[in-house]
């Protein structure tokens, strides 16, 4: 569940007349710890659509994008492990695991990736698991594009605990770790507008 809209940057900054949409999936990794093994997981993110607009000086702005991962379609190769998850989770109750980024300049995010060494800039964003929403700092990454499509990577770590969430375990004796290292794949597709 990452979502950088960094990528867009390049793309965007060469036309200061743009406004338009962004619409995007992604694909989420995540790779959890026990005391027996560590694991990995995955799951995608439904479609989303996110205007782009300018602000009073022309720079180009997303005003609010929202990502979310239904838990019904997350996987950590092991039935029984997913299940459990399903249960921490209260898939019942909370299907979703929800992630939102809002008022993202577009131009100092691209500045920011210019900068760096490695090509990656931090954004923050607020993700809500069950009914607790916290403010995460990720960082974006593994910028590429080709016309109007783009892609990027966006990488946080999760601390369950944090989310109010007891982490499963077997007989209590194996225990799955408080710290989830989670990176999402996002893959955007920008229509302009005049």
């Amino acid at each position: 569940m990452k979502f950088r809209p960094a990528a867009l940057l390049l793309l965007l900054s060469a036309t200061p007349a743009f406004a338009g949409e962004v619409r995007g999936i992604c694909d989420v990794r995540f790779q959890g710890t026990s005391t027996l093994h560590d694991f990995p997981g995955k799951g995608v993110c439904s479609p989303f659509n996110a205007p782009m607009v300018h602000d009073a000086a022309g720079r180009a702005i997303l005003p609010s994008v929202e990502v979310e991962v239904p838990v019904a379609e997350m996987r950590t190769e092991n039935d029984s492990r997913d299940g459990k998850m399903r249960e921490m989770f209260q898939a019942d109750r909370f299907p979703r695991i929800h992630a939102s980024v809002r008022g993202v300049d577009v131009v100092r995010l691209r500045e920011e990736m210019g900068k760096d060494p490695e090509g990656k800039a931090p954004l923050d964003l607020l993700l809500r698991i069950r009914d607790v929403e916290r403010r995460v700092r990720a960082t974006a990454g593994n910028l590429k594009e080709t016309g109007e499509r783009v892609t990027f990577a966006l990488e946080f770590p999760v601390s369950l605990k944090e989310f109010g969430l007891k982490p499963p375990s077997v007989l209590g004796i194996i225990r799955v770790g408080d710290k989830v290292s989670v990176k999402a794949t996002f893959h955007l597709t920008v229509s302009r507008s005049p």
